[in-house]
């Protein structure tokens, strides 16, 4: 497995995948790079989005593009 760049439905890059492997070699070459000063946590937004989703059926999967047009219009954003 690869390092991968995560896009958003923009092509702008919002995240980097990177294989278990090669973050424990990061993180005994770069020491301290695994420490947070604080938690992830999602806005009340991104729960209800989330929360939206838990039991979607299979069939009703959308496009990437249609459902992020989808969730703008639905919370606004």
């Amino acid at each position: 497995m690869k390092t991968q760049v995560i896009q958003d439905h923009n092509g702008v890059p919002t995240g980097v995948f990177i294989p278990i492997k090669v973050w424990e070699k990061m993180k005994k070459k770069y020491p301290g790079i695994d420490d947070t000063k604080e938690p992830f946590k999602l806005s009340d937004e991104q729960k209800k989005i989330l929360d939206s989703q838990d039991n979607l059926p299979l069939s009703e999967y959308q496009d990437n593009d249609e459902f992020i047009a989808e969730l703008k219009k639905e919370y606004g954003l």
